[in-house]
């Protein structure tokens, strides 16, 4: 493999790492869509059917995005385990669950706090108080989601942007 052959392969490498970089970027507003879809489906459960937790939370079956999927699988696994506790907290099971998942690892502390929150709650309140809080929670990942999109789109072009540029140095400096 020549000179000209590696430096070829580094532009195409740190280029594509620039896009992949950036995608991330996105990942997170899309977590929160999810999230968000996920709260309003709680509110309808909660408001008109009044099942319980663990039924709730198998119930819930979104699958429009990967997102949507990986979500729904983190509550079914939580409400699996929650049925089997003696001392049910389903923020715990949840969190534990979760750090399985590499992919829910994109969410930074604040996008997570929101949707986390109410789940510490569901099942220990009344329905009114349950309703209140996820209409707070929805609030929240609305105006976060509206933040990381106006920085998502900034970020992940600075991020192409120098995953390119750092694809052609590598490969003026390999030739």
């Amino acid at each position: 493999m020549g000179n000209r052959d590696v430096a070829l392969m580094a532009m195409i490498v740190l280029s594509a790492m620039g896009f992949l970089i950036a995608d991330g970027e996105k990942r997170r507003v899309r977590y929160i869509q999810a999230m968000r879809r996920c709260l309003l489906r709680m509110n309808d459960l909660i408001r008109y059917e009044q099942p319980s937790l663990p039924d709730m939370l198998i119930r819930i079956d979104l699958r429009a995005t990967q997102q949507d999927r990986e979500l729904t699988r983190l509550l079914h696994a939580s409400a699996q385990r929650l049925q089997n506790c003696v001392n049910p907290q389903l923020m715990l099971l949840f969190a534990g669950e979760s750090a399985r998942l590499p992919a829910y690892g994109v969410l930074s502390e604040e996008d997570r706090s929101a949707f986390e929150t109410v789940l510490g709650e569901l099942g220990r309140t009344g329905m009114r108080e349950q309703l209140r809080l996820i209409g707070e929670a929805d609030e929240r990942l609305r105006a976060r989601e509206e933040e990381l999109r106006a920085q998502a789109g900034k970020r992940a072009q600075l991020i192409r942007t120098l995953g390119l540029t750092g694809g052609a140095a590598a490969f003026l400096l390999l030739i």
